[in-house]
């Protein structure tokens, strides 16, 4: 069967999204790979926010951090580095955490003999997806859990924004923006009866909808961290961590 390292979740009968994901292009990337290179920058792209995050909890000032990120992914981007991540396997998650402490950690041992950089030029990175949600306060958080929070935060931005662009695709986008706050959790009591009441439709026939889109956002989220796993890591489990993080 053909696969795709697009993380889309398919329509019932469509392709499996969880067969090829990015992470398992990126170990699977002999030497300077162009495959296997892009797909490590599109995740390094995609999740620029919790290393950013990560480095401003450990660093305390947000412009170093800010400097640090970006000399982190133009490290890990040049050359082939493939085969020390392909050594990680597993989760991009916990690979990307333990990487970006190592690199902060070598830096700071450097910085005396060094010129700020290391001679490295920056890469232009954008948080980009994880735009969107309200990402917790993270100078209230240990780095560590302020890193597992900005992950699922962008997780849960990059989900939507997947959801928000097939709802258009389908020519659903007000919908979708009338039922987004059960979703993100923003709905107040009682507003599914004020909406159906606005919308002049039955009560129950808007609940089934919310009920529906909430089904499909959840296989977008799945679909989103299956992307960032390899055998043997569990999605379940990962999903779990999401839970976790989300609830700190």
């Amino acid at each position: 069967m053909s696969c795709s390292t697009d993380p889309t979740p398919p329509r019932a009968g469509g392709r499996d999204p969880f067969c090829t994901t990015r992470w398992t292009v990126v170990l699977n990337a002999r030497g300077d790979s162009a495959e296997g290179r892009a797909a490590l920058r599109a995740l390094c792209e995609a999740y620029y926010e919790p290393v950013l995050v990560l480095l401003q909890r450990s660093t305390r000032d947000a412009a170093a951090a800010r400097d640090l990120a970006h000399d982190f992914f133009a490290n890990l981007l040049e050359g082939d580095r493939l085969a020390q991540v392909r050594r990680e396997g597993g989760k991009f998650r916990a690979y990307l955490s333990i990487a970006v402490k190592h690199f902060a950690a070598h830096r700071r041992e450097s910085e005396r003999r060094l010129r700020r950089g290391g001679g490295i030029e920056p890469v232009s990175l954008e948080a980009g997806d994880a735009r969107g949600l309200p990402l917790e306060d993270a100078q209230t958080l240990p780095p560590d859990l302020a890193f597992d929070r900005a992950w699922a935060t962008t997780v849960l931005a990059r989900a939507l924004a997947a959801l928000r662009a097939e709802c258009e695709g389908e020519g659903r986008a007000t919908q979708f923006e009338e039922l987004k706050p059960w979703l993100i959790g923003e709905a107040a009591h009682g507003a599914q009866v004020d909406l159906a009441r606005h919308l002049a439709v039955d009560p129950g026939a808007l609940k089934a909808a919310v009920h529906r889109l909430k089904r499909r956002f959840r296989e977008f989220v799945k679909a989103e961290i299956a992307a960032t796993l390899s055998p043997p890591a569990d999605l379940a489990e990962e999903m779990r961590a999401l839970f976790a993080a989300l609830a700190t």
